[in-house]
């Protein structure tokens, strides 16, 4: 498969569970499998089901090979090495990691940890964890009442670290993550980007290639659940303490302590996510063979659709950027007078899967935009036109009911 413009028709044909004929909108929550990820988990289990770098038998050798070629891929994809990809349960651990493994050991009263907005829960949670223990202040970037973030002029000068999402889950805003990690950097404080809603819709910027740590999930990238990624630069790992501990993570044990393996494996105790990283190895290769500008191209198409489409229906009120070129992924809206839950309901008896509610960004909405749970649809590289237009079709209706 080579980059260039999308047939979404071909492309979806790699996709068994659209089969069904259903418009899947729910895609930031989580992304449908092409067959080449299916067959790399199939394929794991019947060929390669062993657990990886100690044993020699050839199946083990096989798992293993499979594991660290997953890492190969990944690192790959994000411009990195090897070394400096940690395989974590989903982006959401691989943030608390650097929280509780780089950041708190550092942080002291007068420090300042810096977030946006923006913030899904698992990037906001955290920080307001490891400032209430160490006694360092959460500064909190603000937004503009169409949910994009102005990148101020300065920041505390005891910033320590900076964590910031690249494309907020709830609004679909795209951050400038290059101006915001050279900000960051000029200050002198580390950057953890949240890539989890960025990595399989944008083509990487030089800020993602400069922070110090991204984050991202497997199953938001067409591959399996139960899989994130970490990926630090190999300065900040080697500074970075583990926070589980156990098998694998270890290189001597004695009864009185313990020696840890280096970067990455020392952060990945116990038996690792061995089949969903081969998945996970496929999918990355799935994203490549399309290409992330021409996925781009091809969803922001559909934004414009739904965009100019739901400027039509009265009734509901777009969250957000107001043009398509500010989004990725998602637009959110609400109903005046109207439940968005009521509404998800109706739209999913018509064939058609979104999800209502705070989409895990609470504070974002609720205290920086002013607005209530919102009905989020979210685009992915099998969709097409016909899935915008069945979406706004049955709209009207599933708004009606709602009231």
């Amino acid at each position: 498969m080579t980059p260039g413009p999308l047939a979404p028709g071909e492309v979806r044909a790699q996709f068994p569970a659209l089969a069904a004929g259903l418009v899947e909108l729910d895609n930031a929550a989580t992304t449908h499998k092409p067959l080449a990820v299916l067959d790399a988990l199939r394929r794991h289990d019947v060929e390669a089901c062993a657990n990886v770098h100690r044993a020699t038998h050839r199946r083990a050798r096989a798992a293993t090979a499979a594991y660290e070629g997953a890492r190969a891929a990944v690192a790959r994809f994000l411009g990195a090495e090897p070394k400096e990809v940690v395989f974590t349960r989903n982006a959401t651990e691989a943030m608390n990691l650097v929280a509780r493994g780089w950041a708190q050991p550092r942080l002291a009263r007068g420090d300042h940890v810096v977030i946006t907005a923006l913030e899904h829960h698992s990037n906001l949670v955290p920080w307001q964890q490891v400032c209430r223990r160490t006694g360092a202040e959460l500064v909190v970037l603000p937004c503009d009442a169409r949910g994009r973030l102005p990148v101020p002029a300065t920041l505390p000068e005891r910033t320590r670290i900076v964590a910031a999402t690249r494309v907020s889950n709830a609004l679909g805003t795209v951050v400038d993550t290059t101006a915001l990690v050279a900000l960051a950097h000029a200050r002198g404080a580390a950057v953890l980007l949240d890539l989890a809603q960025a990595a399989g819709h944008l083509p990487p910027d030089e800020g993602s290639r400069a922070a110090d740590f991204v984050a991202l999930s497997a199953h938001k990238l067409y591959g399996p659940t139960g899989l994130g990624v970490l990926r630090g630069h190999a300065a900040r790992l080697a500074e970075m303490e583990p926070v589980s501990f156990g098998g694998e993570m270890v290189s001597s044990v004695r009864p009185e302590g313990a020696e840890w393996q280096d970067p990455p494996l020392r952060f990945e105790a116990g038996t690792p996510p061995i089949a969903q990283a081969a998945g996970l190895a496929a999918a990355v290769e799935f994203v490549e063979g399309l290409g992330l500008p021409a996925i781009r191209t091809h969803e922001l198409v559909l934004l414009e659709r739904l965009l100019e489409g739901l400027a039509g229906i009265e009734g509901v009120r777009v969250a957000g950027p107001p043009t398509a070129a500010e989004r990725s992924g998602a637009v959110s809206l609400t109903i005046d007078g109207g439940d968005v839950t009521v509404a998800a309901t109706v739209l999913d008896l018509a064939g058609v899967a979104v999800r209502a509610g705070w989409h895990c960004a609470q504070p974002l909405l609720e205290r920086h935009l002013g607005c209530g749970p919102t009905l989020r649809a979210s685009v992915a590289v099998y969709n097409s036109d016909e899935d915008v237009d069945r979406f706004l079709a049955a709209l009207p209706e599933a708004v009606a009911a709602s009231r």
